[in-house]
């Protein structure tokens, strides 16, 4: 067989995997995107998921490399390679595990403002974010206030100094960062 001489059910096959992978790119951009400062936070958390994408594609991909190559031991070959590397990724799902919340705080007077304190695990330490939240439901902005790489030992403990005001306290040091009307603040601290 030649490419472009695939039986009817092959063609059909080849483009509902093409149109499945091209939504999964779509999927992919769209959590990056939101992955930006004051991006929506239920695009990200739906869609910024790139080791679930890649392995959600990987049986794709295996269905358009078998529908375009035509030696039974290629496909054998590439369906084996396709397989082992699906299976590669469950240790990684368990390894690479998505940041958790620790710490969620509502600004006083303010319901729609809320602190969020995540972190990473580590083999020996944990890398930790303070983010900023503005808003309620699908239209939630998410803003980040500090990240502690995994080599900065201390804790980062985040706090509301007023309804516009956050005070981040480590390492013995303070520094307090406003948020503007929309939950913007006027700068990040990375400790690393």
């Amino acid at each position: 067989m030649v490419i472009g001489q695939q039986t009817a059910g092959e063609r059909r096959a080849l483009r509902a995997a093409l149109a499945a992978l091209a939504l999964l790119v779509l999927l992919g951009a769209v959590g990056q995107y939101s992955e930006r400062p004051g991006g929506l936070l239920v695009l990200r958390d739906w869609f910024d998921r790139p080791l679930l994408l890649g392995t959600v594609a990987l049986p794709l991909l295996l269905v358009v490399l078998y529908c375009v190559t035509w030696w039974a031991w290629i496909r054998v070959v590439l369906g084996v390679g396709v397989l082992l590397t699906a299976a590669a990724t469950v240790p990684l799902w368990i390894l690479l595990d998505a940041p958790r919340s620790t710490v969620t705080r509502s600004a006083p007077d303010r319901p729609d403002r809320r602190i969020v304190r995540q972190e990473q695990p580590g083999m020996l330490n944990f890398a930790q974010w303070v983010f900023v939240d503005q808003g309620t439901g699908l239209t939630t902005r998410r803003w980040q206030l500090a990240y502690a790489g995994f080599r900065y030992g201390d804790e980062v403990d985040a706090a509301w100094d007023g309804p516009d005001r956050v005070r981040l306290t480590y390492g013995g040091r303070t520094t307090v960062i406003d948020l503007a009307a929309d939950g913007r603040p006027d700068g990040s601290l990375t400790l690393e």
